[in-house]
């Protein structure tokens, strides 16, 4: 029995795509549809993008699947998003609002997949900055992590993913956050990292630009979330045991995710 995967498009700022490959143990060799849907409350954040899963041994380049219908139903009217590259399908005016719940139809191959999600109220991402840690990279540089902070509501549920760039560069571990134990807090979430690879490039250095952005999520996205970092060591690289959880019906993996974005830029002191 062959595993399989698939790219994960990691959505952030204007949506430009940042590819990851995800090994998945499929039950046998059948293509799979992958949907990675996005909504945000920014214009020009909306985004699909439908590809197929690969053998494990195919390349990990993403191959867009064309010739699919695609709406967002929401605020009142269905939107269709246009083919604006190979298997990627946007809506330029369609701006998702906080408390609103979207529906997400895909017809492609003879397959009509669905999903829902309602739109967080944004949680304000109130600063973001730099703590030094004992010890050293392996490059010699100071350990450094980003830490954002926000004041949890209470009375609410409240769940997190944070995406960090280090001059430009995505840091590819899955950040998400809930508020269990610090419902209505003052929370200083540090973003903690292995780079079991090496890679000077995603050290935190002093003089680098930091983007920290902060999304708040349906708790079924966070679920998605949750279960690809649990089962791919947080980090993608790792053969996981199972499909992440989605909120897509039909048998397609992937998801639709419907939050709030903001974020932060400093300069690393």
């Amino acid at each position: 029995m062959k595993n399989q995967f698939y790219s994960l498009l990691f959505f952030a700022g204007l949506l430009t795509s940042c590819e990851k490959a995800i090994d998945l143990k499929l039950p046998d060799n059948t293509p799979k549809y992958v949907i990675e849907a996005v909504l945000t409350n920014e214009a020009g954040g909306c985004r699909v993008a439908i590809s197929q899963t690969k053998d494990f041994t195919g390349d990990n380049t993403f191959t867009g699947v064309s010739n699919a219908t695609v709406t967002i139903t929401g605020n009142g009217s269905t939107q269709v998003l246009p083919a604006t590259g190979a298997g990627v399908y946007q809506q330029a005016t369609l701006t998702g609002i906080p408390g609103n719940t979207y529906q997400l139809n895909v017809q492609v191959g003879g397959q009509t997949f669905t999903a829902g999600c309602t739109m967080p109220q944004p949680v304000p991402l109130e600063s973001v900055y730099v703590q030094n840690q004992q010890g050293s990279n392996k490059d010699g540089s100071l350990l450094k992590y980003a830490v954002a902070a926000y004041h949890d509501p209470s009375g609410a549920k409240n769940y997190y993913r944070f995406v960090q760039y280090v001059s430009g560069k995505k840091e590819k571990t899955v950040f998400i956050a809930n508020d269990e134990f610090t419902n209505g807090n003052v929370v200083n979430n540090r973003l903690s990292f292995s780079n079991d690879n090496d890679d000077s490039a995603r050290n935190i250095k002093t003089g680098d630009q930091l983007t920290i952005e902060m999304l708040c999520l349906d708790p079924v996205v966070y679920q998605y979330w949750y279960s690809l970092k649990s089962g791919a060591g947080g980090d993608g690289n790792n053969a996981a045991p199972s499909d992440p959880d989605t909120n897509l019906s039909g048998g397609a993996l992937g998801y639709f995710s419907a939050h709030t974005i903001q974020r932060k830029n400093i300069i690393v002191p």
